[in-house]
Order: C-alpha cells, then structure tokens, then sequence
C-alpha cells in the first residue's frame, strides 16, 4: 500500500457540479491503526486500516486523488471538508450536526466502539456501569470528536472534562495523574498504548459507552451525492472481498 497513493493516477469525475474533472483531495488526523504517518523522513505517506481500505475502493472506482493524504488536527480537518477546501474524510463516527453540513458514505468501514481508559491502579478504584459513577472524575477528550450525544450531554453538565488535540496527549496526561480517565475508540486505544510502550500500565474498563461505527465523509460543497452513493456502494461490495479480510487481519489480527 506504501505507493498506492502516487499509483492513483486514473481520471476522477464527480458528475455535474462544482467538482467536476478535479480529484479529489484527502484529508485525515493521526489515529492509529485507522490512520497514522509511516515511512523514513522525507519519503512519509499516511498508512493504516482505514487508509488501505478506502485507498482500494477508490481503486476500484477508477477514481484519482490530489497529490497525496494530508493530515491535521480533526477539528481543522473536519472544517476544511465542511468549507469545500477538502472532498474526503476519514475516520469519522456518525454525528447529526456533521451529517447535516456533509456527505456520509451509507456503508461503514468497519464496526469498533468508544471506551474508558484508566491507569491500572485505579481499576478498584473507578469503574463504569452508568456515568454516574464518573462525576467526580475528570475526563480526557479530544476536541472535535463526536464521541456520543450521552457523554457529551453527561461531561457539559457536569463540567469535568479536558480537550486535546489526539489521544496520545490524553495518554500522557492520563499516566501524569493529570486526568481520571480517557475516553479512545477501543481499537486505537490498545494500539496507542503498546505502542507507548504502556501496556498493562493502561487499561480499558470492561463495559463500552457505546459501539459504533466508522465511516468516511464528504464534502457538500465539492461532492455530489451521487458519487458518495457509489462509493458506497463498492465500498459495500470490496467488504465481503478477501482483500478487505487481509486488511483487516493486518491491523486487528484473527
């Protein structure tokens, strides 16, 4: 997949609208193993689950990309794709303010769910059957992310949490005793903190705050939903592919 993005080269065409005849430009954050930065200096590329996944389906459609995925902070990226200075974007959990001012593709890339994250000694200490028992806790976010309309409702109501820019700073905060706990896509969870070399140092609470879905978003100014609904539609298709199983067993085993 290192090169897939310069072998895109075929003609992208969006139908009637502003987008026409252009190809559409990619933009990301940094949330592994979804999407993260690999290679050596100088010759990076974005990588990652989600990344390989859309990259293929877009193959599959005969579509081209703008140059190469470029990657900022959520809340720029989301705001970039909402303005029309980008036509893609990936990996985004459903909300119902971002779907009424974006595309969402119909089709998921995949299944996960949003979780608490403690430091293991506080595993007698902090636990999570309803969000009660965490309104004396403070808690780490990132800010831009949907999450759900519970949590968000809980937290604003009693005011007690932080924002950041990406998990890894809630992490470092979280084993800094500067926070009570850290709400990750359980995936990226696990992954950041082997990664962190944390393993055992940070766990996630047994019980999810919801599981959800992960989906990829256009922009309504650039994208017709004509397009979206095809992309989509093989998206749906490459899913039940063996190519889709490898990937995914690539990145989250099994």
């Amino acid at each position: 997949m290192k090169h897939m993005i310069l072998l895109l080269s075929l003609v992208f065409c969006l139908g009637s609208g502003p987008a026409m005849g252009k190809s559409l430009k990619i933009v990301t954050d940094e949330w592994p193993p979804y999407e993260f930065k690999a290679g050596e200096p100088g010759n990076e590329y974005v990588s990652g689950f989600a990344t390989e996944v859309i990259l293929e389906v877009l193959k599959n459609m005969n579509v081209a990309i703008d140059g190469r995925i470029q990657q900022y902070p959520w809340a720029r990226a989301e705001r970039m794709v909402i303005d029309g200075y980008a036509d893609l974007l990936y990996t985004a959990v459903y909300n119902p303010e971002r779907a009424q001012v974006t595309h969402y593709a119909t089709e998921s890339l995949m299944d996960s769910s949003w979780s608490f994250f403690i430091r293991s000694e506080d595993k007698n200490n902090i636990r999570f059957s309803t969000f009660n028992d965490l309104t004396r806790k403070t808690i780490g976010v990132v800010r831009g992310y949907a999450y759900t309309p519970e949590l968000w409702e809980f937290m604003r109501s009693q005011k007690n949490f932080e924002e950041v820019t990406n998990d890894q700073f809630n992490i470092q905060k979280l084993m800094a005793g500067r926070i009570d706990t850290t709400v990750m896509d359980y995936g990226n969870g696990l992954y950041l903190i082997n990664q962190m070399g944390l393993s055992g140092s940070i766990i996630p609470l047994p019980k999810p705050i919801e599981t959800t879905s992960l989906y990829v978003v256009f922009s309504k100014n650039t994208v017709e939903k004509d397009f979206v609904d095809k992309f989509s539609d093989e998206l749906k298709k490459f899913k039940t592919s063996a190519s889709y199983k490898d990937i995914y067993r690539k990145y989250f085993g099994g």
